[in-house]
This record gives C-alpha cells, sequence and structure tokens, in this order.
C-alpha cells in the first residue's frame, strides 16, 4: 500500500514527463526585450494606468516613495496582535518585513519558499486558516486586467493571497508590464533562472478581492477568498542595469 500524499501548498504531485530543456540565451533575450520596452512605457503611464485598472477591479492600492511609509501603510493595515502569513519577496526582505511586523507585536509566521523547510513549523494548513493577513510579493503588476501576477514553485503564495480573508501585495514600481502575456514572460523567466524549469509549478492572477453574485445576482465580496486586498507599490526597483544579474533579481516576487 502507497503512502497517503498531503494535500495543499507543498504537496507531493504525481511524476509528469520531463519537460524540454531550458534554453537560456532565449528565456534571456526575452527577458532584455521585455524590460527594455517596458521602461518605455513607464516613462509614457504605464504604472498609472496599472493602477487605474487595479482600483477598478477592487484592490486597495497605494504608492510610496520610501520604505518607511511602506512599513508604516503596513502598521496601518495590520493591527498588533494580529495573525499574519507572509510569503518571502523581494520587497518584504529589503524592507525586513516580518522582522519588523513581529518585533511590534504581530503574530507573523513565515512561509516555506523552498522545499528544504516544508518540515518546520507544523502544520501550515493550521497557520493558513488561523491567518487574519496574507502578505506576499508580486512577479508581475498587469496594467492591462488590472491584476497581480505571482509565480513560485510551491504554492504558499497563492494560499496566503487566498486563504486568509485580507491579502497584501508587495509591489515594486519596475514590476509592472502591459500584459498577461508580459507576465507569462517574466514568469518563464523566474523558473529557468531560479528552478532551472522551463515553467513554474504556479502561478496565479489575482484581480482584486474575492466576489460573487450567484446568489441573487447580488455582488457579495469575500465569499470564496479574501474579502479585502491591498497592493502596495514601492518607487523601488528590484534590480538595476539589464545584466543576467539584474535580469535574475527582476524576476523574482
Amino acid at each position: 500500500m502507497s503512502a497517503e500524499q498531503p494535500d495543499g501548498p507543498g504537496a507531493a504531485t504525481p511524476e509528469a514527463p520531463a519537460p524540454p530543456p531550458v534554453v537560456l540565451d532565449e528565456v534571456l533575450a526575452s527577458l532584455r526585450r521585455l524590460r527594455a520596452r517596458t521602461r518605455v512605457r513607464v516613462r509614457t503611464g504605464l504604472l498609472g494606468e496599472a493602477v487605474e485598472a487595479m482600483t477598478a477591479v477592487g484592490f486597495q492600492v497605494a504608492q510610496f516613495d520610501s520604505g518607511d511609509a511602506v512599513l508604516e501603510k503596513l502598521r496601518e493595515i495590520i493591527p498588533q496582535g494580529a495573525r499574519v502569513v507572509y510569503q518571502p519577496c523581494a520587497a518584504g526582505r529589503a524592507l525586513q518585513v516580518h522582522e519588523v511586523l513581529r518585533a511590534e507585536g504581530r503574530d507573523i509566521v513565515v512561509l516555506p519558499d523552498d522545499a528544504e523547510r516544508l518540515g518546520e513549523n507544523g502544520s501550515w494548513r493550521e497557520h493558513l486558516l488561523g491567518a487574519q493577513f496574507g502578505v506576499t510579493g508580486a512577479t508581475a503588476l498587469v496594467a492591462d486586467t488590472g491584476s497581480v501576477a505571482l509565480a513560485e514553485e510551491l504554492g504558499f503564495g497563492r494560499a496566503a493571497s487566498n486563504v486568509p480573508p485580507v491579502h497584501i501585495a508587495l509591489a515594486t514600481a519596475d514590476s509592472v508590464v502591459d500584459t498577461i502575456l508580459d507576465a507569462a514572460v517574466i514568469a518563464r523567466g523566474y523558473a529557468a533562472l531560479h528552478l532551472d524549469r522551463p515553467l513554474p509549478r504556479y502561478l496565479s492572477l489575482i484581480s482584486g478581492p474575492s466576489k460573487t453574485a450567484d446568489i441573487g445576482f447580488q455582488l457579495v465580496p469575500g465569499m470564496h477568498g479574501p474579502r479585502a486586498a491591498h497592493v502596495l507599490i514601492w518607487d523601488h526597483p528590484k534590480g538595476t542595469g539589464t545584466g543576467d544579474d539584474a535580469l535574475r533579481t527582476w524576476v523574482l516576487a
């Protein structure tokens, strides 16, 4: 009899056919083209378009010039004593989010960002179900649809964005792109450069808080996911330049 596999984030998945080899030169060339085009579009108002679209789908969006201002907004949203699950991300690491929130009295659990940590902290499911706030990064902000794209390998970011009643996405201004296809290019780059895979195991597209009109055609928030969703955009680049090291940083959530 085979052992039963756990379900949920981080669970083992059935063996799949071996993926085709990653062609790094092709991936890097695609990322360079996208980054150059996006930089031009940012100068002509792309970030403003993304903020408008995200607001239209129900996100509460705020932009900040400094890291201190981002942390102050987090303090405003998350009260002392609140239970928080945090998926490590580029902006969060730069701001030392989990250290700051924990030191100031929030009950924060850091979710795994690699398979070696899956055995820590007991039941991740219980932490997720008990959390009042989920904090994640953002692989890309999609101006065309007002979506937050989140590429990852283990699925904990997806859970942190979907299970707690409030989701907070920490993003940087250089994460904005025009379309979902652009976000897919970045997700492919993340998989190739960090996982040695052609695609990530998870790519979530989050378009505002949960809402449904299944019953009586009345729109009700928070029925199948978070009732509130925030996007905090820090005017600080994940990576500078166009070299390979900068691209490796740019594709991270």
